[in-house]
């Protein structure tokens, strides 16, 4: 790569960086809906009181097979869905994938805790980035389930979930889903914040969902190995023999702070990458790494000029598996940074 286009890389990470004050990208709205929790504020709650909202459910998943885990965490009412308030017909609410329908509902509570009236934002650039990795529906209604007269492809295909809100709401801006693994909703974060800041858009929605709906894909996981039986994650622990799986729906909506009428955060900036080719396999981190998660760490703390010392430092959040084999690259990618 010649001179020319390393500066031209620079240039276009740093015209995000250090916004003039009121330009500064926020969250000002949130929703969700988790294990034991029916929203933020019982989810906050159960946080705070050490609640331990990991389930055991025989009942759900009766195949006999002992590989798949019993323990997960489980949202409630997903069947349940005002479709009439959304626009949508009665037959193509049934098939739609519920992961959609929740999207939806806590797209319009995000929207309100924002203190906007969502018939405010149409005919606005406003994007919908959404977080699609499994849809366990999918298949069983694109495949299994064929209903006359509903098709299928517009009502549970993955791809329809922010094309979905962008036609309920009347906005204009982007709207795709993003699917990158387990990273999709902090990239759909990433594709939101670039979007508001390059003024491609005023608002922006970012939505990560996630259901277990069918007992094969965890099984799946079973099979890589990642997943423990029973029910523990035991984080940065000797013992650590997997994670286990869960449900849940949250959405953020975004925009800038100047005309924001509350803040939960503000989006300093964000950086992507991937670490391509390694030896052990496509799963599992290597030494290189460790030298890409500590160099994108410096490049973005460098792009926004901050210093933090890693004893001030009050949380820290990192992808993990688990597994003692893995877990140790961010985290050591956190403590040789030069930046932190």
């Amino acid at each position: 790569m010649n001179g020319y286009e390393d500066n031209k890389i620079s240039y276009n990470c740093l015209k995000y960086a250090n916004p003039k004050p009121g330009e500064e990208v926020v969250i000002s709205g949130i929703a969700g809906r988790f294990p034991e929790s029916q929203n933020v504020k019982e989810y906050k709650n159960n946080i705070f009181n050490c609640k331990d909202c990991i389930t055991e459910n025989e009942h759900h998943w009766k195949l006999g097979n002992s590989e798949i885990p019993k323990h997960f965490g489980r949202i409630q009412d997903i069947k349940k869905f005002d479709a009439s308030f959304f626009g949508i017909y009665f037959k193509q609410a049934h098939t739609m994938d519920p992961m959609s329908r929740m999207v939806m509902e806590h797209t319009y509570e995000a929207i309100i805790d924002a203190g906007i009236n969502p018939e405010d934002l149409r005919g606005t650039r406003t994007g919908v980035f959404a977080n699609s990795c499994f849809s366990d529906s999918e298949a069983i209604f694109l495949h299994s389930k064929l209903q006359a007269n509903v098709s299928g492809v517009t009502s549970c295909s993955r791809d329809m979930m922010a094309q979905h809100i962008s036609y309920w709401l009347g906005v204009t801006g982007p709207s795709y889903n993003v699917d990158t693994g387990c990273s999709s909703t902090l990239y759909a974060m990433d594709q939101a914040y670039r979007s508001i800041r390059s003024g491609e858009c005023e608002y922006a929605i970012v939505s990560g969902s996630n259901l277990c709906l069918h007992p094969y894909t965890s099984l799946h996981f079973v099979h890589l190995g990642v997943l423990n039986q029973d029910g523990r994650c035991k984080v940065f622990d000797e013992g650590a023999n997997g994670y286990t799986r869960s449900e849940s729906v949250s959405v953020a909506f975004l925009q800038k702070a100047k005309s924001a009428k509350r803040i939960y955060a503000t989006i300093v900036h964000t950086k992507t990458n991937c670490d391509g080719y390694k030896r052990e396999g496509i799963t599992f981190p290597s030494k290189w790494l460790l030298i890409h998660e500590t160099h994108i760490m410096e490049m973005t703390l460098q792009n926004v000029k901050i210093l933090v010392r890693l004893d001030a430092t009050k949380r820290d959040d990192c992808e993990l598996t688990l597994k003692t084999a893995t877990d140790s690259v961010p985290v050591d990618a956190t403590s040789t940074s030069q930046y932190i």
